[in-house]
């Protein structure tokens, strides 16, 4: 795993994700990539992303992932690039749109509910456990 892209490319569902990120993940690489872009982005806000609907900074560290497409079923990829243009809808961004990770957040805020999550997240696996939901709220209240 390197360093962190200048500006870093990140799936736009990927945003939903660090919301409720709590150590878990596919594979320990997985996890410590996660991990990596939720430490960096919560201790830079004004650090600059770039939302993407490809293989991003996480994704190359997945078990799933090869030939940078999503191959954990056989309609993943469709899967994941339909969630990515969900979240780049709610939130009112385009494709590679670019700007400092805290725009993101407050777009998140401003403009994602509880639904939204349980609407775009609904094959997620991960979405049972509650965390983004936890994480949405923290976020909305903090």
């Amino acid at each position: 795993m390197g360093e962190l892209a200048h500006p870093l490319k990140i799936h736009a569902h990927h945003l939903l994700c660090l919301l409720g990120f709590r150590g878990l993940g596919y594979s320990q690489e997985f996890i410590a990539a996660m991990g990596k872009v939720v430490e960096k982005l919560s201790s830079n806000s004004t650090f600059p992303i770039t939302l993407v609907v490809e293989c991003d900074f996480v994704c190359a560290s997945c078990p799933h992932n090869k030939g940078s497409k999503c191959l954990k079923e056989a309609n993943s990829e469709l899967k994941v690039k339909t969630q990515d243009l969900e979240v780049l809808h709610r939130l009112g961004f385009e494709v590679g749109a670019q700007m400092p990770a805290v725009e993101a957040g407050t777009r998140i805020k401003e403009r994602l509910s509880f639904r939204d999550i349980a609407e775009i997240c609904l094959d997620c696996e991960w979405l049972e456990l509650g965390h983004c939901a936890q994480g949405l709220e923290r976020l909305k209240t903090g």
